[in-house]
Order: structure tokens, then C-alpha cells, then sequence
């Protein structure tokens, strides 16, 4: 693998091909993708990806995983000439880039490690760039000490509750111009004065996340969030795994949810047994597969069909372990839901029970038509059915395997 220190660069070997950026974890490091002009800024908002803007309008860039991104250069606007590869740390999270063991970025087969970085805590790690009508990787590695806002704004993009710049001042009255003598003339229709042109505006990007503690366990989705399309739920956990629970082996750490339609059907969507639901159909919950080893950057996610919400009356998302013993705390597992629109809202697997199999993560609950997500983060020692009981879900249960 060709590897770049800070300020080299190299010609690209494809125009298709996915990038992998290590030491990004949900609710610790975020990464964000901006498409900027030669000028080093955005067009508008819609040219950065992140968390909550999750892919380019045309389809160039796209987030498939916490630290994953598939490019497609061919499908780059006009006017594009870099995409910035670069990661902040979350808000709530004290220190600085530099203590992020591992970060770094791959680029189809380049590695570009973070070098160099002392007090940033937002940074842009690598850049693809446009030159001479070839595409190629830098290693950039340099950042701002204040974070992400300082970084997203620095690249020309509106944040919400940012404040605004000062309108420009009026410009002063015209100094009155004295009338010419009239002179007889044809008549004659003063030009028209063409209208300005229309300014198209977006709103502003919202980087907020909602994370629901202890002391505010609850949120409701607006109208937006919940009215219609696909809502995921994302679980994942310290990447590395291999041996995390005192062992030698890697462990399998599950997502799973009960539902309970307004009809009555009653089940649960899980790998064990094959139950892995649907989307277009009852149960309207569907899962995308099993990471058996911890290996899938992007983890277990649940797909929720808001279509259908008024089909729904609860769900209950957990995690449990099907393999491997127990330590909750060495997993720092975390679970993330994607709404439609609005900011994404993170539950942290914190205050763990080293007994427990299991972890009642959250409930979401149909309230008139909106959605409510209530955190639990309960601890249960055992696994499907004993998550049933306590939550009286009323499942008959029986042995199954994967």
C-alpha cells in the first residue's frame, strides 16, 4: 500500500472506488465530505456530507457506514474540483484529534495517516483533487483548535443558529442632480430596468444531534421526521473488537427489536432463526444483516418503514450478546437513529451491568401520529424471551440458531 506523509500526493488508479476513514466512532468522531470549487468553498450547503446530510445531491459522494464513503469522480458537478476528506470531534467529546489512536485515511489502496495534529479538534485529513484533467490524493492533516463549526464555515457553509453576518451597509442618498433644460425630442418609452436575479437559497445545515441521557430521556419527531420514509437505526460499537470480552475470539453483539402493530401482531426482527423482517410489508421493520465478527465498519442497522407509522404502535430496539461473555463497558456500544429529516439521535450503551446478556436500548412509540423515542438503556440478564418479559411483549419462544 502506497502510504503519503503530510503534503505529498499521488495520481489516482480509478474514478470509482470507496474510502475508509479508521478511528471514526458514532458519538466520539464524525466525518464529513466537502465538494468545493477552486476557490476552496462550497456552491451551496448541499455540497457537504455528513451525519445528517448523508450523500450529494448527483450522487458523487455518499457515507455508507460511520467511516466509510463510496466516491464516483464521474459523477462530480461541474465546477468541483476537490472533495475534502475530514473529521471533528463530537461536541461532548474532551481532547483533541491527536489523541485518536489510528486516524487515518484510505483512499482506493493509499493510506493517508493524520500527522501532526496537536490541538485540532476538527481537521481536514486528505483531499481528492482535480489537476491538469487527472484525479489525484493528498495527505493534508491540518485543522482548526475550535471544532466543527469553525471547519464548516471556514468551507462557506450556513450552520444553523450560527450568527449572521451583518447586512452591508445602506449606501448613501444620491446628491441631487440639477434638471437639463428641456429640449423638445420624440416621444420615447424609457427602458424597461430588468429585474434582479432570483437568489436561490437552502436552509441552513443543522449539526445538531439529539442524545438522549439520564435526565432527557425522551424526544419527539416533528411532522417532518415522522411523516413518511425510511428511519435508520444504526448499532455500533469499538472498532477492533477482536478479544474485547477477555477472550481470543471475536464477539457477536446483535441488534434486534420487538414490534406490536395497531392490528395486534406481535414479533420480534432478528438474525437468529432468519427473521430479518421487511420493510414493504408487516412488520414494516427490516434488518440489512448480521456482523458475526465486529468486522462491517457501518455495524447492524434496522430499517423502519414511516410510511406505514400509522401501522405501528411500538418498537422496541435492544442489543444482545450472542456469543462471547459479557463487558458492556470494553464494547461502548452505541445505537443511532437516522430520521428522515432532523438531526440524528444517538443512545449510549453507558452505565453497564457485567451480568447482562441484554440491553433494552429504546422505545419507540406511535403518539397520534408522531413518533416518540423514550431511552431505556436497561440491562437484562438473559436474552430474547427475558427482554420480552420485561416489557410483557407476551411472545411464546422456542430454541433457535443462526
Amino acid at each position: 500500500m502506497t502510504s503519503l506523509t503530510r503534503g505529498q500526493n499521488t495520481l489516482l488508479p480509478s474514478t470509482t472506488f470507496g474510502v475508509r476513514v479508521d478511528g471514526v466512532t458514532p458519538g466520539h468522531v464524525d466525518l464529513l465530505v466537502f465538494q468545493v470549487t477552486a476557490d476552496g468553498r462550497v456552491r451551496t450547503d448541499a455540497d457537504l456530507v455528513f451525519f445528517n446530510q448523508p450523500a450529494s445531491a448527483e450522487g458523487a459522494v455518499r457515507l455508507v457506514g460511520p467511516g466509510d464513503v463510496a466516491v464516483d469522480l464521474t459523477r462530480v458537478p461541474p465546477g468541483i474540483e476537490t472533495l475534502r476528506l475530514a473529521a471533528s470531534l463530537d461536541d461532548g467529546v474532551p481532547g483533541t484529534l491527536a489523541q485518536i489512536p489510528g486516524l487515518a485515511v484510505t483512499v482506493d489502496g493509499i493510506d493517508c495517516p493524520a500527522i501532526g495534529l496537536t490541538t485540532e479538534r476538527a481537521a481536514v485529513l486528505a483531499e481528492i483533487y482535480l489537476r491538469g484533467g487527472a484525479w489525484k490524493v493528498r495527505n493534508v492533516s491540518a485543522g482548526w483548535d475550535t471544532g466543527l463549526t469553525a471547519l464548516v464555515t471556514e468551507h462557506g457553509v450556513t450552520v444553523d443558529g450560527a450568527a449572521a453576518p451583518a447586512p452591508p451597509a445602506a449606501p448613501a442618498p444620491p446628491a441631487p442632480v440639477r434638471p437639463a433644460p428641456s429640449v423638445p425630442a420624440a416621444t420615447s418609452v424609457p427602458a424597461a430596468t430588468p429585474p434582479p436575479p432570483p437568489v436561490h437559497t437552502s436552509p441552513p445545515v443543522s449539526l445538531s444531534k439529539i442524545t438522549l441521557t439520564k435526565d432527557r430521556p425522551t424526544v419527539s419527531l416533528d411532522k417532518r421526521a415522522s411523516g413518511g420514509g425510511l428511519m435508520r437505526v444504526n448499532l455500533n460499537w469499538t472498532q477492533g473488537r477482536r478479544g474485547m470480552f477477555g477472550g481470543g475470539s471475536a464477539v457477536d453483539l446483535d441488534l434486534a427489536c420487538l414490534y406490536q402493530l395497531r392490528g395486534g401482531d406481535k414479533g420480534i426482527v432478528q438474525a437468529l432463526g432468519n427473521s430479518f423482517g421487511d420493510v414493504r410489508r408487516p412488520p414494516y421493520v427490516a434488518l440489512d444483516g448480521d456482523d458475526r465478527s465486529g468486522s462491517v465498519s457501518g455495524g447492524e442497522n434496522l430499517h423502519i418503514n414511516l410510511d406505514h407509522l400509522d401501522e405501528i404502535a411500538r418498537i422496541l430496539i435492544f442489543a444482545y450478546i450472542y456469543q462471547g461473555a459479557p463487558n458492556w463497558a470494553a464494547a461502548d456500544g452505541v445505537v443511532t437513529l437516522y430520521p428522515p429529516a432532523g438531526p440524528e439521535i444517538e443512545v449510549r450503551l453507558d452505565s453497564p451491568d457485567r451480568k447482562a446478556r441484554s440491553c433494552a436500548i429504546a422505545m419507540l412509540t406511535n403518539d397520534r401520529g408522531r413518533l416518540t423515542v423514550d431511552r431505556e438503556v436497561r440491562y437484562i440478564q438473559g436474552t430474547q424471551s427475558e427482554v420480552d418479559a420485561a416489557y410483557g411483549w407476551g411472545l411464546r419462544w422456542k430454541a433457535g440458531r443462526k
